[in-house]
């Protein structure tokens, strides 16, 4: 498998989840949706630290080639970073506009 689809199956999979647990828990009225986004948006170091640590000891540990430094997986941690972050922010948004919204309903 190539580094790209890996970056693509772990931000993809990051995003289906976190969302899906948001919504579930918004739903259920337990969390709601802005709350979630502040979880999720305190998540990402670990997500994006635990992704960039796997993959820096994979290299060290079976790298093809002698000479390479392993900057790639740095680059793909912070697009996964920045990826993660702009769904949080953009659920924020949302769970704040859904707030303002049922408020003013009332």
């Amino acid at each position: 498998m190539d580094g790209d689809a890996i970056v693509w199956i772990v931000l993809l999979l990051s995003i289906v989840i976190c969302d899906y647990l948001a919504s579930y828990l918004y739903k259920n009225k337990k969390i709601p949706l802005w709350a979630s986004a502040i979880g999720m948006a305190l998540l990402i170091p670990v997500i994006v630290g635990s992704f960039v640590y796997l993959g820096v000891s994979y290299n060290n540990k079976f790298g093809l080639e002698p000479g390479d430094t392993g900057e790639g997986i740095a680059f793909a941690g912070g697009f996964i970073a920045v990826i993660l972050a702009l769904n949080a922010i953009i659920m924020f948004v949302i769970g704040v506009i859904l707030n303002i919204y049922t408020f003013l309903k009332k």
